[in-house]
């Protein structure tokens, strides 16, 4: 029985017995060999022996089921929630990264560094999908050169339902604490007075024009990924794959994964868009003006 087979049932059950997953996967991913390389090397070689891949994303988009799927490689380190997962960090990356680009350097250093050196001594993909991430992105190609991303957009409208069902921007739920909130402009003093609705959708907006000025910047360093398309096609696993020069690509692995939901709300009630009330269908629009970038029809 060869590694790669071994490391491909481990994981395959890991995902069956999900109460195990973490003692499968540690015992996964020891079935690759390690390298001696030590921090001090990744220093030295200014990290360009490192080729890691970020996220970004509005969240509630499906990355951890693109995290399940990523598994797959046998040359990849995907997390989906890396420790410390940064919430308010990102909030105030999101603030004031332009202004201190030296500060979040460091504090995203001492965040992932010991992620990036482990999958490095394997010989694998340090792949994080935490959408926290995100508003770090602008200092990242600084700090690893090799560093590519993916952009993973969902229809605004499932992006808001699920934010509503999970009390966003009510203070009730424990991540409000890094939700971003507007900085300058009009929307400063009228936000208090703004629907959840709209607040959620500006959410959703807001965060992918910060990472389109990115991707504006650096376009060889993108893929774009809808996640709808995710969902529905095996295809799109396999242009990830290719997109990140990943090995292990199977489309019936991949298809078993997607015919299972990875992280299904499953609390709170909100009814789907072809129920809303004209108020709310008209903060969304009123919002949510990247969609059509995206070809998401608001009608």
């Amino acid at each position: 029985m060869n590694r790669q087979f071994l490391r491909q049932l481990l994981l395959s059950s890991s995902g069956r017995f999900l109460r195990w997953s973490k003692q499968l996967h540690g015992a996964a991913d020891k079935m690759v060999p390690q390298s001696k390389l030590f921090l001090s090397d990744c220093i030295e070689a200014e990290w360009k022996n490192v080729f890691p891949c970020f996220v970004l994303s509005t969240g509630r988009s499906g990355t951890l089921l693109l995290t399940r799927i990523l598994e797959l490689a046998d040359n990849a380190a995907p997390l989906h929630e890396p420790r410390p997962e940064l919430f308010r960090a990102s909030k105030r990356a999101y603030e004031e990264i332009h202004q201190q680009p030296d500060l979040f350097k460091e504090v995203l250093l001492s965040a992932r560094e010991e992620y990036l050196l482990a999958a490095a001594r394997r010989k694998q993909r340090y792949i994080e999908t935490n959408n926290q991430i995100s508003f770090f992105a602008p200092i990242i190609p600084q700090l690893f050169p090799n560093a590519v991303f993916i952009h993973l957009v969902r229809h605004p409208a499932d992006f808001v339902r699920s934010g509503m069902r999970r009390n966003w921007y009510t203070g009730e739920h424990s991540h409000d604490i890094g939700r971003i909130t507007p900085i300058s402009g009009d929307l400063v003093s009228e936000w208090t007075s703004l629907s959840r609705v709209e607040k959620i959708a500006w959410l959703w907006n807001e965060t992918n024009e910060f990472i389109e000025t990115l991707v504006k910047e650096w376009p060889e360093r993108f893929l774009q990924v809808r996640a709808e398309t995710l969902f529905a096609s095996t295809e799109e696993s396999k242009r990830i794959f290719d997109f990140m020069e990943l090995n292990g690509y199977n489309r019936h692995a991949v298809d078993r994964i997607l015919q299972k939901p990875a992280n299904p709300q499953r609390k709170g009630n909100f009814p789907k868009y072809n129920q809303w009330t004209d108020e709310d269908k008209a903060g969304l629009r009123r919002f949510a003006t990247l969609a059509e970038n995206y070809d998401y029809e608001l009608l």
